[in-house]
C-alpha cells in the first residue's frame, strides 16, 4: 500500500488547480470533483451530493443537486472542508458552506452540508481532502 506521501504526490494530485463554480449547480460540482479523483487514482468509495435524497428541506439536508453552488461574498461566508470517522466504515471528506446570520440578538454560524465523499483508509481521506481542497480553492 503507498504511503501518504506517495498518494499526495501521485499524478494529477499536486497540480490539481482550482475549477470554475460559478453557474453551476451542486451536482455538476460533485461531478467535477469526482472526475478530478478518478484522474489523479485516488478513487473514492463514493462522491455525492449531501442531499443525496433531493429532500425538499434544505436547511436540514443540504443543498440538493439540483441547487446553485453557493457563491462566497465575504469573511463571514466560507467552505469548511472535513475529515471524519464513518458511521459504520471508513471515512468520510466532507464539505459544507458556513455563513454567519446576522440576527437581532448578534447572530449565528448556519452550516449547510454540500458534499460527502467516502473511503476507506484515513490516509486516503486525507489526500482527497488535499485535492478538494485545491479544486474549491479553500486553501
Amino acid at each position: 500500500m503507498p504511503s501518504t506521501l506517495e498518494r499526495l504526490d501521485a499524478p494529477g494530485v499536486l497540480d490539481a488547480k482550482p475549477f470554475e463554480t460559478i453557474g453551476k449547480t451542486v451536482g455538476q460540482v460533485v461531478d467535477q470533483i469526482c472526475r478530478k479523483l478518478r484522474k489523479s487514482e485516488l478513487e473514492p468509495e463514493w462522491v455525492v451530493a449531501a442531499n443525496f435524497i433531493e429532500d425538499a428541506n434544505e436547511s436540514r439536508y443540504g443543498l440538493k443537486p439540483d441547487s446553485p453552488w453557493p457563491q462566497i461574498a465575504d469573511r463571514l461566508d466560507r467552505f469548511s472542508l472535513s475529515v471524519s470517522i464513518g458511521n459504520s466504515e471508513g471515512w468520510l471528506v466532507q464539505i459544507d458552506h458556513v455563513r454567519f446570520v446576522e440576527e437581532a440578538d448578534g447572530g449565528h454560524w448556519l452550516s449547510q452540508p454540500l458534499v460527502r465523499i467516502k473511503v476507506l483508509s484515513r490516509s486516503q481521506a486525507w489526500a482527497i481532502a488535499a485535492v478538494v481542497s485545491r479544486l474549491l480553492d479553500i486553501d
